[in-house]
């Protein structure tokens, strides 16, 4: 008999694509962004300073260590033949050993751990295996423009869920959330980008017991589960398969190692659902470089902490940026983990800032980079009703954290004249 995610593996494969073309038109059509990443190009043709903290796209230098196993492994004229597309056992023994000495879960390296191609990759194999075009996806929100986009790719239906903090709530909400939506999917993101927000191990227990009794699979990005501020671990979502939940989660090096170009991640949990993934990527593609297979070991199973260092960097610039906001009169999600800040920006910058976006926060990203010549993520990527926040990424030091408060608060006294 097959499992409900080798069915929905087999039929996804076969689906026409003029069953996806509606919803991957609309995506490729809105590019709300485009105005703004014009005007950047322009500033920069003209040779005047522009800080781009619109994407997480780490400043930081990866371990030295993990550079030196790349390029050792480089040298080698057996590291650049086929790879395998669901990663070496090396590397899955690796993220297993990851998993067991920082979130205490155990995993299967040979059944329950995919390598793919980063967290994109995951997110977007682990959505093509368990839905069906026209199916609605429950997702968190304010949520990961990524995310948004993997469940267009795939033909779903977006249903933003606003997750509370506490367990009880959360879970009463999210039931709600799947009983009307008839979802089959939660596509969910702690710690999440933008917000930093950090769930603990019960909120994952009742979360999972809900899904469980709807027969709802979790898909968790984890890419910031060792960056939490507090130096503890985040609890991992898989925590909700002890109340029978199909579990599995996102795990990518990229932030907490910086190294964003490698593309190095993987999917991690449930063995019917990491099965019919690696099954689907062995169509797809042949794996990593394995130079950076082997590098990435070396980083996960290091007896160092690799990862507090960035965290503790990111920590300082975070801390800059929210303290200036909140004096400037921004309201401020203060992250607990992560490298964003996410602020609802002031009635009066909205006003000042003007253009043809038909959203603020692009008008108001516009503003900013216009007069302030900082990039920011408009809040509209992140869920359209989220119009009224902007997105600050900590990729740059605490001291150009300090001129991003100086420019802005120049520029809000500017304003007010």
């Amino acid at each position: 008999m097959k499992s409900p995610f080798n069915v929905a593996f087999t039929a996804s494969l076969m689906v026409s694509p003029d069953a996806e073309q509606s919803s991957v038109d609309q995506l490729l059509s809105h590019d709300y962004l485009r105005p703004l990443k014009e005007l950047q190009h322009r500033r920069l043709l003209e040779g005047k300073p522009v800080l781009d903290l619109s994407m997480v796209n780490p400043d930081l230098a990866p371990p030295r260590a993990v550079i030196d196993r790349l390029l050792e492994s480089v040298g080698k004229p057996s590291a650049h033949r086929y790879s395998v597309s669901r990663g070496v056992r090396r590397l899955r023994e690796a993220f297993a050993d990851k998993y067991l000495s920082k979130f205490g879960v155990s995993l299967d390296p040979e059944s329950e751990v995919c390598v793919c191609l980063g967290s994109k990759d995951a997110t977007f194999h682990a959505l093509r295996v368990l839905t069906h075009p026209g199916e609605s996806v429950v997702v968190s929100a304010p949520a990961y423009p990524a995310h948004l986009s993997a469940v267009a790719l795939v033909g779903g239906v977006v249903r933003e869920w606003r997750p509370l903090s506490d367990p009880l709530l959360a879970a009463k909400s999210l039931a709600r959330m799947l009983d009307e939506s008839q979802a089959r999917v939660a596509l969910l993101n702690f710690p999440s980008n933008p917000a930093g927000a950090v769930v603990s191990a019960e909120w994952w227990t009742e979360v999972g017991r809900v899904c469980a009794q709807r027969g709802v699979a979790i898909i968790n990005d984890f890419v910031y589960g060792e960056m939490c501020f507090d130096r503890k671990p985040a609890a991992s979502a898989l925590a909700a398969r002890e109340q029978g939940a199909r579990c599995v989660e996102v795990y990518s090096l990229s932030k907490a190692y910086n190294v964003p170009g490698w593309r190095v991640g993987a999917l991690v949990g449930d063995d019917r659902i990491v099965k019919a993934i690696s099954r689907l990527k062995s169509h797809a593609d042949y794996g990593l470089f394995l130079p950076l297979q082997y590098a990435a070991s070396v980083a996960l199973t290091s007896k160092q902490d690799l990862v507090e260092p960035t965290t503790v960097a990111y920590e300082r610039r975070l801390r800059v940026l929210v303290s200036g906001l909140s004096r400037l009169g921004w309201e401020v999600s203060e992250p607990k983990a992560g490298a964003c800040v996410w602020a609802r920006f002031p009635a009066a910058l909205a006003a000042a800032a003007k253009g043809d976006s038909s959203f603020v926060s692009v008008r108001v990203a516009e503003h900013l980079l216009d007069r302030a010549g900082v990039v920011v993520a408009p809040g509209c990527v992140f869920g359209e009703s989220f119009d009224e926040h902007v997105r600050f990424a900590a990729v740059s030091s605490e001291e150009r954290m300090r001129e991003v408060v100086s420019s802005l608060a120049a520029l809000s006294s500017a304003n007010s004249q």
